[in-house]
């Protein structure tokens, strides 16, 4: 057994040796098709950071009746922030709002003058958890809160629901360029490594003729398939890094997003499954070209 499994090692690295030009572009080819797949791993990743960082300042803005008491708001604000699903709730007084205006609107404050007292009514800001940011439990949180000491209750739910739709949609398109790269490229690398099983159709017939079986013919175009996929997964991981250092953070400085706060590079599990998917993809392209050239000489 271990005869056989040094034979096949061996066969292999000859093998890739001497097909050196068409083991590069196989591994070429999958470098670029994971590089490409790394690009859609990065936007996905900052994406749901974006996202978490957003959902987080989700808040509902209860604001009180002008004859509710002191006393009452306080207590408002106390069972609000027991509530499950609940980050934070902070009071907004008649002078925070006003001040938070006048410093954000300039020439406002004239007129808040003019209008007088109880203008602007008193509020709490009510912050929720990521979990509890989703569109449906905001509207039932909202809905809850209702009472005869608020006179309104605005959490954006046009906003929040649109937001959300588009990002499901934004997540389905970048599900479906994914699944395209890589049907792409299996396409791509099953056609370069069968070229490479052609070169040595001779070699294989004879195997054939005395009997050598399937698996064993296949089993070394397995390990160049590993190999390649191992070394397209590394390029490509090479590659990712400089697309990001080079064009990513020159992009986000030039258009100064800091609504998106600093674009990150993939955490090492993403790395992880790009070498991962490299040495899948070389060894199914291997396995699919073998076995139509031995379909074609049977």
């Amino acid at each position: 057994m271990s005869h056989i499994v040094r034979h096949i090692l061996r066969r292999s690295v000859r093998s890739l040796w001497e097909n050196l030009y068409l083991n590069s572009v196989a591994s070429g080819v999958i470098a670029a098709a994971l590089l490409l797949f790394g690009v859609y791993l990065t936007v996905q990743y900052n994406l749901n950071s974006i996202v978490d960082t957003w959902s987080r300042d989700v808040h509902i803005s209860a604001y009180f009746h002008p004859d509710t008491s002191e006393d009452r708001r306080f207590e408002a604000k106390n069972q609000i922030a027991a509530r499950p699903g609940v980050a934070s709730v902070r009071y907004v007084s008649e002078a925070d709002a006003r001040d938070w205006l006048t410093e954000r609107v300039e020439g406002l404050e004239p007129v808040l003058i003019d209008l007088g007292e109880g203008i602007l009514p008193a509020s709490l800001e009510v912050t929720l958890t990521a979990e509890a940011a989703r569109p449906a439990m905001v509207a039932t949180f909202a809905e809850e809160l209702a009472g005869p000491e608020f006179t309104d209750i605005d959490y954006g739910r046009e906003w929040v629901e649109r937001f959300n739709a588009f990002l499901s949609l934004l997540k389905a398109l970048g599900v479906i360029l994914g699944m395209l790269i890589l049907v792409s490229a299996m396409f791509l690398v099953t056609n370069t490594v069968y070229l490479i099983v052609y070169n040595r159709k001779d070699e294989l017939e004879v195997a054939r003729l005395v009997g050598a079986s399937d698996r064993y013919i296949t089993a070394p175009f397995l390990f160049e398939g590993l190999v390649q996929g191992f070394i397209g997964g590394m390029l490509a991981t090479v590659g990712l890094w400089g697309v990001h250092r080079i064009l990513v953070l020159r992009l986000q400085e030039a258009l100064q997003l800091e609504v998106a706060g600093e674009l990150a590079f993939i955490p090492p599990a993403y790395v992880a499954l790009l070498a991962l998917s490299g040495v899948i993809l070389g060894v199914t392209a291997a396995i699919i070209a073998v076995k139509r050239f031995l379909r074609g000489v049977a």
